[in-house]
């Protein structure tokens, strides 16, 4: 068995399971490398959307929901709300199976006494509410385009030569823009602060980040699982660290390389 890292909490998003850009290798070995009271499931864990084929299921992908179902039999209480990706999830709302609950949104409570909504936050982006078919099209292409990607680096993999990426950057650009677009993160915040809460964690747009705002306020978003390799975890003394997966790290996880993943906050933060 790996050695563990324990955690008050653990929040992770964006692992699309099924699709052709989850990298769902990383994301199993971190869920296997922690061990936490708390696991949130902020949404989109599996791709209901574009991850229908079975051959697009990997055995790694099987491990992830093995391991979230492992630890819930061994005491952590794990929180799944779903997003745009596996909203067919909704139809569980309120539904509690051993330590598992499923619900729309939940209440957090640090350690150090902040109320955190956690929440996946599709439903402040109009492209997924207002223009839902342009969505779904779109993560369809988007799919295609991870195929072609994956059929040319086979290619230039046989020829000798470097792959190339090109989804990646595709992806990064439309989630910043929809971002933008739709005002998104401006959104989730105003909701979270007169419902009474003191931050958010969200993911759905891709952009890892952990900032302080005023009155300190916290924005979190926990990233992803296709381009960032990303989780925010919790400390015992309620820090909120934002930690990216390192491809060239011999540590199973290290600190970000980007200046908003390095912060951590704390009440000394407000």
């Amino acid at each position: 068995m790996l050695p563990q890292t324990h955690f008050r909490s653990v929040f992770v998003s964006d692992i699309h399971l099924g699709a052709v850009g989850s990298q769902t290798e990383p994301a199993l070995r971190f869920l296997e490398s922690v061990s936490c009271d708390y696991l949130y499931l902020v949404g989109d864990v599996i791709d209901g959307w574009v991850g229908r084929k079975d051959r697009k299921w990997t055995p790694m992908g099987t491990g992830i929901i093995r391991e979230v179902l492992e630890k819930g039999n061994k005491g952590t209480v794990v929180r799944y709300t779903p997003g745009n990706h596996d909203a067919f999830m909704r139809r569980m709302h309120g539904v509690q199976l051993g330590n598992i609950f499923i619900e729309h949104s939940f209440l957090h409570t640090t350690a150090d006494g902040r109320d955190l909504l956690v929440v996946h936050g599709d439903l402040f982006d109009r492209s997924c509410t207002k223009y839902q078919p342009v969505a779904f099209i779109g993560a369809w292409a988007y799919e295609y385009l991870g195929m072609a990607n994956s059929a040319l680096n086979k290619k230039r993999n046989k020829d000798g030569k470097r792959p190339i990426d090109f989804t990646t950057v595709t992806k990064r650009g439309i989630k910043k823009f929809i971002g933008k677009a739709t005002n998104y993160e401006q959104s989730v915040m105003d909701y979270a602060r007169e419902s009474g809460f003191d931050g958010v964690v969200c993911g759905h747009v891709h952009r890892p980040q952990i900032q302080i705002c005023d009155n300190g306020f916290v924005y979190v978003n926990t990233g992803d699982w296709v381009e960032h390799c990303t989780a925010v975890v919790e400390h015992e003394d309620g820090r909120l660290e934002l930690l990216r997966f390192s491809q060239d790290s011999q540590q199973e996880f290290t600190l970000g390389a980007w200046e908003a993943i390095k912060k951590l906050v704390s009440p000394a933060a407000k």
